[in-house]
């Protein structure tokens, strides 16, 4: 594989997305625990919302092999795209929703 085969600036992207994802994660998390922010009720809604993302990617995986047996043909790369859009915005609006409930 030499350099031309390879698309250099999105792959630079990805990676600086996971390493300032990574950062604001560890950032997020140690400012919130100086403020006492990681108590029950934290761990309730991340154990709610990460539950209830993987019901729904669970249910897209399901969707996705219908596609498949209908006939439809999506690539290895937009099918993980999918599910990892999926269970992102899923986390993300569960985790919400349970901030907002409880």
């Amino acid at each position: 594989m030499n350099l031309d085969q390879i698309q250099i600036l999105p792959l630079f992207f990805v990676i600086l997305g996971i390493c300032c994802a990574g950062l604001a994660l560890w950032w997020g998390r140690k400012k919130s625990a100086e403020n006492r922010g990681l108590d029950e009720r934290y761990q309730l809604i991340s154990a709610k919302s990460q539950s209830a993302s993987w019901k729904v990617t669970l249910g897209v995986i399901y969707v996705l092999f219908i596609i498949h047996l209908l006939g439809v043909q999506l690539t290895v790369a937009s099918t993980l795209g999918i599910l990892l859009l999926v269970h992102l915005a899923s986390w993300t609006f569960s985790a919400i929703y349970y901030q907002i409930k409880l």
